[in-house]
């Protein structure tokens, strides 16, 4: 998990609305209070659908902001590229727990299907990418195994630091779905490419 600078909001997420059932309020509020509404109707489908702005999914026009931060990596297992293999977008705080964020800049972030496989699960300690004070290497490390690389928490790290690490490895399957074994092909492809460009590569962090 790369640190990410996460700029402002988008215009078509900030812009005041005014209603009548809730006054004048940004976009990505009414939007969070209209799915919260539709979530509590007890005559009412729950599933989730991202609201329309000027005739798009909101999704569609998020898409390509958040993988621009990323640069077309995913925000958590950090696998590239992610437009190839369809990013998704994912909720950090899952929108049926807390459906007032579920179109709210800060919760939204780039990433792949394996990692969106979270689903509802969620803990307060799990780290965010967009952390003014987040590194890899103060919360993890990086071990070999038999052609194999896994994430650990930083046993150098304070307990709430290592804590904050697991959750974070446990709940996005940082060591599942052959990660390890991906993570030590692309160390071997990175060694054996003459002047490599680390943005090319999954998996950034494996080059600090």
């Amino acid at each position: 998990m790369m640190p990410q600078e996460r700029p402002q909001a988008p215009d078509f997420l900030t812009q005041e609305t005014t209603t009548l059932r809730w006054g004048k309020i940004e976009n990505q509020e009414k939007w969070g209070l209209q799915y919260q509404a539709k979530l509590n109707h007890p005559n009412k489908k729950n599933d989730f659908q991202w609201a329309t702005y000027q005739g798009k999914r909101v999704n569609s026009l998020l898409a390509p902001l958040l993988r621009k931060i990323t640069n077309n990596h995913c925000s958590f297992c950090d696998i590239f590229p992610l437009q190839q293999s369809g990013g998704t977008i994912e909720h950090f705080r899952p929108k049926k727990q807390f459906p007032l964020l579920s179109h709210v800049w800060e919760n939204l972030f780039y990433c792949c299907h394996r990692c969106q496989e979270k689903g509802e699960r969620f803990d307060g300690t799990l780290l965010k990418a967009d952390e003014i004070d987040y590194q890899f290497d103060t919360f993890f490390i990086c071990r070999t195994n038999n052609k194999r690389i896994f994430i650990q928490a930083n046993p150098r790290a304070n307990t709430t630091n290592q804590e904050r690490a697991q959750t974070t490895i446990d709940l996005y399957g940082l060591n599942k779905f052959e990660r390890p074994e991906a993570r030590w092909l692309t160390l071997v492809q990175f060694q054996d490419c003459n002047n490599p460009i680390v943005e090319d590569f999954s998996y950034r962090f494996l080059f600090l």
